[in-house]
């Protein structure tokens, strides 16, 4: 009966993050969408197409964008994510628990980090690659503390299957993100806590490990892109992710204390550490206990490696992790206790998830889901509700003015033809199905003139890219990384090398999108 329960509740749950189809792609799953469309034409990601993020995001999105160009294909494959990712605490908690604590920690999760609490009602960390780490890594755990008590050849062979399946996730989510190798030492400590850890199973989860990699390493060696994969996901997202510290102490306090502050500002979080407590203690006993502590310690980890900027997709990863914690904790601490005591700490817990944050979350989501429910059904015209996420002039992002200047760039050219967005707005290339004249297909890599003593980098690359493609229609982004770095269209006109280039080749386009400048190849 309490099984049916939950999964009643959970069932709810994900209906209530359906209405988020209606939503449109992001920054970033625009800027994953041009890059797995190049893909999809048989180019190369970085050589092609740069961007800093590993090659992992770029070909799931080559593989959703294979599947539909619609919008609807990134909160789609965000729901299927939430619902494995779901299944897969559920069956770590029960095994870890008992029914209750996986039915609990399957709830927290879809509850708590439903992605509507976030700001824009979440579009901006819908189907990130930390979605798909959190994926990934949950199914790992699943399989790692599976059939503890197996015996025999069949066990055996079972052990060494399930080992080279979580080691195979692994290593997809290394592919995602670097940082995500990490999560390797969270397989393996819950296998040594669930059945003892021995030499070759540590060989085969890191043989598993190693086959994605493996294999993307050889398509980019392939390509003669080894050098371009390099510079872009290692070089770049060094200084990227330095910048935020001053010291390597900086960091480490850095990760010290914004679980804490997470924990006072996110219900997930809050419910989280109160799990990570209560098993810390009750651990000491029951090894297995420690696996989501240790998982969530991981996480913490990889977050800090990505740098200090605070962007809420970082974040993603550490979910399932902190949801795995607050289930079993709550059944470990009160699962025989009386049922007034177990009333009243539920309730109490509950009160504490609603005092967190800015703004309670249930008014959060209902509020998002009722909008974007008006939008699933029709009731709301497709404008108004992309007029929804961004848009303000301190914002870098607009969902409506992507998808104008790509309507505009679709309409004005031919296929064939080739455009530059030099900006923060590469969902303009996946509407417009074009091409971008220059692999730099969005702007801060530029900006700060990354790699400047290669002449295919910075400002001199970028031109000799114009150059030779001679775009139909270049696009300047007027507001969008200021005051981190100079904003792309005063950057651009600034620059004599792009400035003279532009107006001796192009004509102004007026009237066109509020905060963007539009120019037009002399003779078309």
């Amino acid at each position: 009966m309490a099984t049916r329960v939950l999964l009643a509740i959970a069932g709810a749950l994900i209906l209530l993050r359906v209405p988020s189809l209606a939503q449109p792609m992001g920054p970033d799953q625009g800027l994953y969408a041009y890059v797995g469309d190049r893909i999809l034409a048989g180019e190369l990601a970085y050589r092609d197409a740069w961007d800093q993020k590993p090659p992992g995001i770029h070909y799931v999105y080559a593989a959703l964008r294979a599947i539909s160009t619609r919008d609807v294909i990134v909160p789609a494959a965000d729901l299927a994510a939430a619902v494995l990712v779901a299944l897969c605490v559920w069956i770590a908690g029960t095994r870890l628990g008992g029914p209750a604590a996986g039915g609990l920690a399957a709830i927290f999760f879809l509850l708590l980090s439903d992605p509507a609490m976030d700001r824009y009602a979440g579009v901006r960390v819908r189907a990130q690659a930390e979605t798909f780490i959190a994926l990934a890594v949950a199914g790992a755990v699943a399989l790692a503390v599976g059939a503890k008590g197996a015996k025999g050849a069949g066990g055996a062979q079972g052990a060494v299957t399930r080992g080279a399946l979580a080691g195979l996730l692994v290593g997809a989510a290394f592919t995602l993100k670097y940082n995500a190798g990490l999560y390797a030492l969270v397989v393996l400590v819950a296998m040594a806590f669930t059945r003892g850890l021995r030499v070759r199973d540590v060989l085969v989860v890191a043989a598993g490990a190693a086959i994605i990699p493996l294999l993307t390493l050889a398509v980019f060696w392939r390509g003669g892109a080894i050098d371009d994969l390099y510079q872009a996901t290692i070089t770049y997202n060094l200084r990227y992710s330095s910048e935020t510290y001053a010291s390597r102490l900086d960091m480490f306090r850095y990760l010290a204390l914004f679980p804490i502050r997470h924990a006072r500002e996110n219900p997930l979080w809050f419910v989280g550490g109160l799990g990570c407590v209560t098993l810390l203690v009750t651990g000491i006993r029951r090894r297995p206990l420690l696996i989501p502590i240790v998982w969530a310690a991981i996480a913490c980890v990889s977050i800090a490696i990505n740098g200090s900027r605070e962007l809420p997709q970082y974040f993603v990863q550490a979910t399932p992790a902190l949801a795995l914690a607050g289930g079993v904790g709550a059944v470990a601490a009160l699962g025989r206790g009386p049922l007034a005591l177990r009333w009243t700490v539920a309730i109490l817990v509950a009160y504490g998830c609603w005092r967190v944050g800015s703004e309670p979350f249930p008014k959060k989501l209902a509020i998002n889901a009722w909008r974007d429910t008006l939008a699933l059904t029709g009731r709301v015209d497709r404008r108004t509700q992309l007029a929804r996420f961004g848009g303000r002039e301190t914002d870098k992002y607009s969902a409506l003015d992507n998808a104008d200047i790509g309507g505009f760039l679709r309409d004005k050219t031919t296929a064939d033809e080739t455009v530059f967005v030099f900006g923060f707005s590469p969902g303009s290339y996946a509407y417009a199905g074009r091409r971008s004249a220059s692999r730099f297909f969005w702007s801060r890599p530029v900006i700060l003139d990354f790699n400047r003593e290669n002449p295919r980098y910075g400002v001199a690359g970028l031109r000799a890219d114009l150059d030779t493609a001679r775009p139909a229609y270049v696009v300047l982004q007027q507001h969008d990384w200021s005051p981190d770095v100079q904003d792309s269209a005063p950057f651009f006109l600034s620059q004599p090398l792009l400035s003279d280039w532009l107006r001796a080749g192009y004509h102004e386009v007026v009237p066109f999108v509020d905060g963007f400048s539009a120019w037009e190849r002399n003779g078309r």
